[in-house]
């Protein structure tokens, strides 16, 4: 008795080496410890059987480390393992009967063997002379769990080898058992990876089964932490094999059971990582509403059984659908990938490096696109800038840094992080392409854009490369050219912009967007019919293309042909029924063809329009602007002649106002880049609709019904309390009702907020000639035909205000000047297009 249970210390002393991978001091234990008794029939004695098993294991598993099993490496393999292979078939052969769990593992390792050979029938075969369909977790000790799963997993490779080469025949009941050896040798890792923690825990009272110990000894650096490649694809193989088959619900429950798995605390578990990431990736590009399983938090493992303990308890949460799943699964893998991350820059460190940079990478790609799916981009640029730890020289991860901070608004550090993509990959123009946009859009940055382009000019090898350059280089001319005073400077840019716009449409004669903007760019210099060849060149390329549709309707509206102008808006319409800034057009060409009420019904679509697009999503303002919305939307476009019955709402006014300050100066900045459309942001929608009561307060104020005008001026002030185009309208109202005084303070207020809105300078110049001001009129209107040489109505309150000064001939210049420029302007001005496109 006191030898057998010393046999039985030296042999948990000996599986603890095993685990460790130290088969030299198991060997050690095994020479000096073990008692040299022979077997009953004479076959071998332990010893030597003992050592023959770990001669064996040590050069099967030092090899595999370094060439993991693969067809390139299928002859080093035959060369290298042949002594391994000689140590374990005399375990097999010789392996004494009451010693059956060393002939096991001897077999299952000399499976493992052949077929890093590519022996694929001969390991199958050795395979078949064991049984373990008996097996249970008490029964074998935690080594002989791994070897056992990568038992498992190397048979159902060899099937799959053998049906790839035509040596077996592919059939269904061959499928159902390569899927169930490999789901049997997932679960039998997880219940190794499981008992590992608790072997741990217990190192210092090593528990037994039959002649065997279950295992012990204390984790260390030297642990083998590492699952194996064999057993790392195996535990993902059997749901992928699922999905190919079109079974997606069983390939989504079998990710599930894996990853609802108990996790191990002393391995880093980066397969956890990869079935989370390939779940996600399941759920986001093949599962719908409809066909999405639910999940189901019930198990049927049964004691003692190889099946892995899973997570369970009161409470949980579940997500609802696939995409709150994918969602999930992907924030937890990376948190993992970012735990995991190695950060040392040690040249040995290299490979290991960059395999958890492509986990984390993948799982980042993923996340980008639930995240973006459901317009979360702030939650994306935190978990990007988390990965920036370990994304030191990685253009990939910081180009999606640099987008995300850009759909959150914080465009100052989205340009540095430009900057450095551009460093990282300095031949990459399209880098260099967003970075001049942001300049020129978020930053008003013109100068930079445009050396950014010219940099893109000199750097772009493709004609199509070079051409988008100049498209860009040339869009920031025009924003020079739009801010521009000086009337030579104005020359000089207008002709640099003429000149980048060609050549980017002469390099690529089949973009429909050169050609718009060149044809754009004609039409603001009131080179109408070089407009139209240019523009009919674009419609020619794309028929449908928005932006030229409208830009045609505005030219025959230049030239004074309105019908023609509401039919190509109709058409564009049509195609586009959704659209503000076509409706606004509409409106504008019926009103001109004397069409009031019609003009007015297009005003009622678009507020219902703005209802039906925003109110739902700003339902914590709904509180916002005086009602009238409701009542205009509600009751036709007869309402509109109605307004002047509604009830005073100065109070509500001003109780509103006064509690949107805060977002009211947001517009204030929209205000001063001149934007009749803003871009898509938080006062983006309330933006709209106040622009639509102006544009029906316009419509009222030449119908000559100024109190109409008023309650739309005063929705508009509500909406947008400090927006110059609605401090300009209200003054137009006060103007024509001859409160002279009241809409001189309006028409600075507007100028006061943006000094180069040129409407609200020539009515200023108008209202103080009025009031007798002619002086300051004329100084007032000089101006404005300095900022914007082609309005033609400050031209002629000019001519009226020169001629009451007794300058008759630059009166009549002015005045010639302004009926040559009101021939050729549309209904609304052209630059309108160049910030809406």
């Amino acid at each position: 008795m006191a030898n057998k249970g010393k046999n039985y210390k030296i042999e948990a002393e000996i599986e603890k080496y095993r685990a460790h991978q130290n088969w030299d001091k198991a060997l050690e234990v095994t020479k000096n410890q073990w008692s040299n008794s022979k077997s009953a029939n004479g076959l071998a004695d332990l010893n030597d059987v003992v050592s023959n098993l770990l001669h064996g294991e040590k050069e099967l598993e030092s090899y595999l480390r370094a060439n993991p099993p693969s067809e390139e490496n299928v002859g080093k393999a035959k060369e290298s393992l042949a002594s391994a292979e000689k140590h374990l078939r005399y375990v097999s052969t010789r392996c004494p009967k009451e010693k059956e769990t060393l002939k096991r593992e001897a077999v299952l390792l000399l499976v493992k063997l052949l077929f890093a050979q590519a022996r694929y029938t001969d390991a199958l075969n050795e395979f078949e002379s064991i049984s373990v369909d008996a097996l249970t977790i008490h029964s074998i000790t935690n080594r002989m769990l791994k070897i056992l799963a990568e038992g498992l997993a190397v048979k159902a490779m060899c099937m799959e080898k053998l049906i790839d080469q035509g040596v077996r025949e592919r059939t269904p009941q061959a499928e159902e058992m390569i899927i169930k050896y490999y789901e049997q040798a997932g679960d039998i890792l997880l219940v190794y990876l499981q008992n590992r923690d608790v072997v741990d825990l217990n190192s210092a009272s090593p528990t037994y089964s039959g002649n065997v110990a279950i295992g012990s000894g204390s984790h260390n650096t030297t642990s083998d932490d590492s699952i194996g490649s064999i057993l790392e694809m195996a535990v993902q193989k059997s749901p992928l094999i699922y999905i190919e088959k079109g079974e997606v619900s069983k390939g989504v429950g079998r990710f599930r059971d894996l990853l609802r798995a108990v996790g191990s605390t002393t391995s880093k578990n980066l397969y956890r990582l990869t079935l989370a990431r390939q779940l996600a990736e399941v759920l986001l590009r093949g599962v719908c509403s409809a066909t999405y399983p639910p999940i189901a938090l019930k198990t049927d493992r049964k004691r003692g059984s190889l099946k892995a303990r899973q997570y369970s308890g009161r409470g949980m949460f579940v997500p609802s659908n696939e995409e709150e799943e994918a969602l999930l699964l992907l924030l937890i893998a990376e948190a993992m990938a970012n735990r995991e991350a190695v950060l040392e820059r040690r040249p040995e460190h290299k490979q290991s490096r960059q395999h958890s940079y492509d986990n984390a990478t993948a799982v980042y790609d993923l996340l980008a696109i639930a995240l973006v799916r459901r317009s979360n981009c702030a939650i994306l640029a935190e978990a990007l800038e988390r990965a920036m730890k370990f994304s030191y020289e990685e253009p990939h991860v910081w180009y999606q840094f640099a987008l995300s901070l850009i759909e959150t608004g914080k465009f100052d550090r989205a340009n540095v992080v430009l900057k450095e993509c551009h460093r990282l990959m300095p031949s990459n123009n399209t880098i260099l392409l967003l970075q001049a946009d942001l300049c020129y859009e978020k930053l008003h940055l013109v100068d930079d854009g445009i050396a950014l382009c010219e940099k893109a000019v000199d750097n772009s090898d493709t004609t199509i490369g070079k051409s988008k350059a100049y498209l860009l280089l040339a869009t920031g001319y025009s924003y020079k050219l739009a801010e521009c005073r000086v009337k030579s400077e104005r020359e000089l840019l207008e002709k640099k912009a003429y000149d980048a716009y060609n050549k980017s449409y002469s390099l690529d004669s089949y973009s429909v967007e050169s050609a718009y903007r060149l044809a754009l760019h004609l039409a603001q210099q009131r080179r109408l019919t070089e407009a139209f060849r240019c523009t009919r060149q674009a419609l020619r390329l794309q028929p449908g293309h928005m932006n030229s549709l409208a830009l045609l309707s505005l030219l025959f509206s230049a030239e004074k042909n309105y019908e023609r102008a509401l039919e190509v808006i109709k058409i564009a319409l049509a195609e586009y029924p959704d659209t503000f800034s076509l409706l606004l057009i509409k409106s504008r060409l019926e009103n001109s063809l004397g069409l009031f009420n019609q003009s007015l019904i297009t005003c009622s679509n678009m507020l219902r329009l703005w209802k039906k697009e925003y109110q739902n999503t700003l339902e914590i303002e709904k509180n916002r602007g005086t009602g009238l919305l409701e009542r205009f939307t509600d009751s036709g476009s007869k309402a509109f002649l109605l307004v002047s019955n509604t009830a005073d709402t100065g109070s509500v006014r001003e109780s509103v106002a006064a509690s949107k300050v805060e977002k009211a100066l947001s517009e204030v900045a929209s205000s001063y880049q001149s934007s009749v459309w803003p871009r898509l942001g938080p006062q983006y929608s309330w933006s709209v609709q106040a622009q639509i009561w102006l544009h029906l307060a316009e419509i009222y104020l030449e119908a000559s019904k100024t109190k109409e005008a008023h309650d739309c001026v005063d929705e508009a002030m509500t909406i947008c309390p400090l927006s110059h185009l609605a401090s300009y309208m209200k003054g137009r109202v006060l103007e024509v009702e001859q409160k002279y005084s009241e809409a001189k303070s309006c028409f600075e207020a507007a100028l006061c907020i943006n000094p180069y809105h040129v409407k609200s300078m020539a009515y200023l110049g108008k209202t103080l000639h009025s009031m007798g001001h002619s002086k300051l009129a004329e100084k007032m209107l000089r101006d404005a035909v300095n900022v914007n040489p082609t309005a033609h109505q400050a031209w002629k309150e000019l001519g009226v205000v020169l001629e009451a000064l007794k300058e008759f001939d630059t009166a009549s210049d002015c005045l010639i000047t302004a009926i040559n420029l009101e021939r050729s302007t549309p209904v609304i001005p052209f630059s309108n297009l160049f910030r809406m496109s």
